[in-house]
């Protein structure tokens, strides 16, 4: 089960936002996400989706998890959403 893991995770962050969404309560939501497996995890960092999985995570690949996100370089993330956007209108 997921959501031991998880809450432990958000206790051993307190600097990091978790949230949980009721995807029968909030289905235009989950639609818009592309939610099709409960749990999928997904991290957003300044307001950004950077990562986006279905499925239960142990604790040690949520902790990587948490660790690769913190550790992006969001300008660089950036530049690469823009370079994809651009491509995609181009096609």
């Amino acid at each position: 089960m997921f959501a031991p893991v998880y809450e432990a995770a958000s206790e051993q962050h307190p600097d990091v936002v978790f949230g949980k969404v009721d995807t029968e309560a909030e289905q235009a939501l989950a639609a818009a996400a592309r939610i099709t497996s409960i749990p999928t995890l997904m991290a957003f960092r300044d307001g950004i989706l950077v990562f986006s999985q279905p499925g239960a995570l142990p604790a040690a690949a949520l902790e990587q998890v948490i660790t690769a996100v913190r550790e992006l370089d969001m300008d660089d993330v950036r530049r690469q959403r823009a370079e994809q956007q651009s491509t995609a209108q181009t096609a």
